[in-house]
C-alpha cells in the first residue's frame, strides 16, 4: 500500500514550520492518522511538542546534504505512518528529490510552497532558478506577510509563468487570508478604446486578458511580439508570443495571444511583428472557457527587441 506524502517547500524563514504547526493543529488533518514529520531544515520557529503529541506525530530531523532513500525507508519502517509530512530545505533540488530519492511506495499527493512576500522580488531577480525549484511542482503557493500595497499581479504572474496550475493564496501579516478581489491598476489605461501595449508590459497584458477577456472585448490593441506558429484550429490564426524566463535562458515558458490575419501563412517563425486590431472573445469548447482573439487590421514586421524575455515588474 502507498503512503500519502505532503511536501512543504519554501526558503528559510518563509513560514514553513508555522504552516506545518497550523496544519497539525487541525483535527480534520490528524484524526485517526499516524503521522511522520521529516524536517530537512531547522528554522527560527520550533515545532511545538504539545501539537506533535496531540496530532500523534513523530518528528525526525535529517541533514539535507547527507541522506539517502534508504534513510527514508528506515524511518517508515520505524514508525509505520499512515501519512508523511516533509519540510524541505530551501536549497534542496526538489526535482531530484521527488524523482530519485522518494521511495516508490510513497505517493506525493500535494506540494505546498510558502513564500515571504517581502523577499520574493529579491529571490526572483537574483536566484530565479531556486524559485523555479520551489514552485514548479507546487499545488498551492502561499504568499505570507502580504502587504496590500504590493500588486498581486506581479506576484501571481511570476508564479504562473513557472507553474500555470498552481493555486495562489495571499496571507496578511496577521495570519488572515486576503479575500479582497479589487481591480488592480494596470500599467496602461484600461478605460481607453485603443490601448498600445508597451514592450515591458507584454506579459502583464497577456496574463490579464486571458484571465479577464470580457474586460478587453471590443478594445483596439496594438502589441508587438514574435510569430510563434499557425493556430491548429482557426483559419489564418497564429500565435503572437514571447518567452518568459522561468528558470534560466534555457528554460522558458511561452506567453502570448491568438491573432487572425490573412498574412499569417507568409510569416516566418520567430519573426517579430507589430499587430493592431479589436479584441474578440470566443468560447473554447476544448478548454470550456472564454478566450480572447485578436483579428488583425494592421500588421508589420519590426526589428527584434534587445531583451526578448517577458518580465512582470
Amino acid at each position: 500500500m502507498s503512503t500519502r506524502v505532503y511536501i512543504f517547500a519554501g526558503f528559510l524563514d518563509s513560514g514553513k514550520t508555522t504552516f506545518i504547526n497550523d496544519t497539525l493543529s487541525n483535527p480534520d488533518f490528524y484524526n485517526g492518522e499516524d503521522t511522520l514529520l521529516i524536517s530537512f531544515e531547522e528554522g527560527e520557529v520550533p515545532y511545538q511538542e504539545s501539537i506533535l503529541k496531540r496530532a500523534n506525530t513523530n518528528l525526525e530531523i535529517l541533514d539535507h546534504e547527507n541522506y539517502t532513500s534508504n534513510d527514508l525507508m528506515a524511518l517508515e519502517n520505524k514508525y509505520h505512518p499512515t501519512q508523511i509530512l516533509i519540510e524541505a530545505n530551501g536549497m534542496m533540488d526538489l526535482n531530484a528529490f521527488v524523482k530519485e530519492i522518494v521511495p516508490e511506495n510513497w505517493n506525493v499527493v500535494q506540494v505546498l510552497t510558502t513564500i515571504d512576500t517581502t523577499t520574493f522580488s529579491m529571490y526572483v531577480s537574483n536566484m530565479r532558478s531556486l524559485v523555479y525549484g520551489q514552485v514548479v511542482f507546487s499545488d498551492l503557493v502561499i504568499f505570507n506577510r502580504y502587504n496590500r500595497n504590493v500588486k498581486k499581479s506581479s506576484l501571481r504572474n511570476n508564479i504562473k509563468a513557472i507553474n500555470s496550475n498552481a493555486q495562489i493564496i495571499y496571507e496578511l501579516p496577521d495570519g488572515t487570508i486576503d479575500t479582497l478581489n479589487t481591480e488592480e491598476e494596470m500599467p496602461f489605461d484600461i478605460n481607453r478604446d485603443r490601448i498600445e501595449i508597451l514592450d515591458h508590459d507584454f506579459g502583464i497584458f497577456c496574463m490579464d486578458v486571458m484571465d479577464h477577456p470580457r474586460k478587453y472585448e471590443g478594445k483596439t490593441i496594438k502589441i508587438k511580439g514574435k510569430f510563434i506558429g499557425l493556430d491548429r484550429v482557426l483559419d489564418n490564426g497564429f500565435v503572437l508570443g514571447r518567452q518568459a524566463m522561468v528558470c534560466c535562458e534555457q528554460d522558458t515558458s511561452l506567453i502570448g495571444l491568438i491573432c487572425i490575419s490573412p498574412l499569417a501563412k507568409k510569416l516566418i517563425p520567430e519573426e517579430w511583428v507589430s499587430v493592431e486590431g479589436k479584441i474578440q472573445v470566443e468560447y473554447d469548447t476544448e478548454y470550456q472557457m472564454d478566450v480572447p482573439v485578436l483579428p488583425v487590421d494592421h500588421l508589420e514586421v519590426v526589428p527584434p527587441l534587445d531583451n526578448p524575455y517577458v518580465t512582470f515588474d
